[in-house]
């Protein structure tokens, strides 16, 4: 297959490159990986320039590895911190520890050796404070972010799964209410507090926005353990 330009794609691929070369020199957070604390605006800002030099690029030159907004994750203000995620894709590019021996990996020439420098990160940010956690687990950074937010959740008890649900919820019912005023403290039960439930070694993923007050849904096993 011919990988000639067309006029209009080449005239299209000169003017995003002439509208790159026109931005500004770039003084913020660095557009490939770094693991020094950074704003989340300092990260969202440089995401968005290298998503933008990222389309001006073929797919082999594109900057990779920086962080990117967790969409599946959690953005809020919980109090008197803030609590943003990201992730980071430090894998490698290519299938280059997927193949037999003698064979070659794909895509992989001598200009694209493999850039297997990781791992798939997590990164939850307080701006608030100026903290930072990075883990390839997801639930590590969450617990880490709640051990700096909500100190004592480690030693909540769990709620009942009656009170939960088979699927959980999310809305806070006048038993739920009940039970969370007599087993957890008042600085617990504020906005963005998590819960702590056991799912019986199945979907123990932390899940945002789950807790009745607007935070995490935090999984634990029957012993209490995160």
């Amino acid at each position: 297959m011919s990988m000639t330009l067309s006029l209009s794609d080449a005239i299209d691929q000169l003017i995003a490159e002439e509208a790159i070369a026109a931005l500004p020199a770039w003084t913020g957070a660095p557009l490939d990986f770094t693991s020094r604390y950074y704003s989340s605006t300092d990260l969202d800002a440089a995401a968005e320039r290298r998503n933008k030099i990222n389309a001006t690029k073929p797919w082999t030159e594109r900057i990779r590895h920086g962080w990117t907004a967790d969409y599946c994750g959690a953005r809020a203000v919980v109090g008197a911190h803030t609590i943003t995620s990201y992730t980071a894709d430090l894998r490698c590019l290519w299938d280059y520890h997927q193949i037999e021996p003698g064979q070659r990996p794909r895509l992989l020439s001598e200009r694209f050796p493999c850039e297997c420098i990781g791992d798939y990160l997590h990164l939850i940010v307080c701006d608030t404070c100026e903290l930072h956690w990075i883990d390839s687990d997801w639930n590590t950074v969450v617990e880490a972010w709640h051990d700096h937010a909500f100190p004592g959740w480690r030693q909540l008890p769990i709620l009942p799964a009656k009170l939960r649900g088979q699927m959980g919820t999310s809305k806070m019912t006048p038993k739920l209410k009940e039970w969370l005023e007599a087993n957890y403290p008042p600085a617990l039960r504020a906005v963005g507090a998590p819960i702590l439930t056991d799912r019986g070694g199945s979907g123990t993923r932390h899940v945002p926005s789950y807790s009745p007050y607007g935070g995490f849904d935090l999984a634990v096993d029957e012993q209490g353990r995160a």
